[in-house]
């Protein structure tokens, strides 16, 4: 499989280049069923992310990036899958969750796009908070630091604790579920935000 033989070759190179520098890396160590979320700024983030991680990550991308049958055998060799940001996709939300339901770890970018600006997150969207409802997994926020990097710099990620739906769900009644958990992510972010900045 790419995704192994890649990071088994690529891990260590990415580890040296970029040294990165992670708060609270003890969150990162998850077992079983987890959806890791994170700010997008460059193309380059899933690299990061999945040389961070230690665990196979299932990534949603956007269905542009799978225009051709070669551009598509490459994505799905490194578990990455589509969804069409344009409709409410409920073939990828199933394949999320059937993966979930499998204990397999899932990455997704809750801004949908890059951002606009390297300082600033673009709004959430709700499919992430959603899906982590239905499959009752918890999230790990997570918030990379890009700019001002020059060579040699290291990578600065701050890291969050788990976001449990059920608990949040619990402490919100008044709330839909979807909104509360899609608040909490959006929180923790922000915070993430500010550690990440002042590594």
């Amino acid at each position: 499989m790419l995704y192994v033989i890649g990071c088994i070759i690529l891990k260590p190179i990415l580890w040296l280049y970029g040294r990165p520098k992670i708060h609270n890396r003890a969150a990162l160590r998850s077992k079983g069923k987890v959806i890791y979320v994170s700010n997008h700024v460059k193309m380059s983030d899933p690299v990061w992310i999945a040389a961070i991680v230690w665990r196979c990550i299932h990534f949603m991308a956007k269905s542009t990036l799978f225009s051709s049958k070669f551009m598509t055998a490459i994505y799905r060799l490194m578990l990455a899958f589509p969804v069409n940001q344009r409709t409410a996709d409920t073939k990828s939300i199933r394949h999320a969750c059937r993966l979930l339901e499998k204990g397999k770890a899932f990455g997704v970018f809750p801004e949908g796009h890059r951002s606009s600006t390297e300082t600033d997150m673009d709004t959430f969207d709700k499919g992430c908070a959603f899906i982590a409802m239905r499959s009752d997994a918890p999230i790990v926020p997570m918030y990379i630091v890009h700019h001002d990097r020059k060579f040699g710099q290291r990578l600065k990620v701050a890291v969050g604790d788990p976001i449990y739906p059920a608990e949040i769900k619990a402490k919100c009644p008044g709330k839909k579920p979807v909104d509360a958990v899609n608040t909490a992510i959006t929180d923790a972010m922000m915070t993430l935000k500010d550690i990440a900045e002042a590594l």
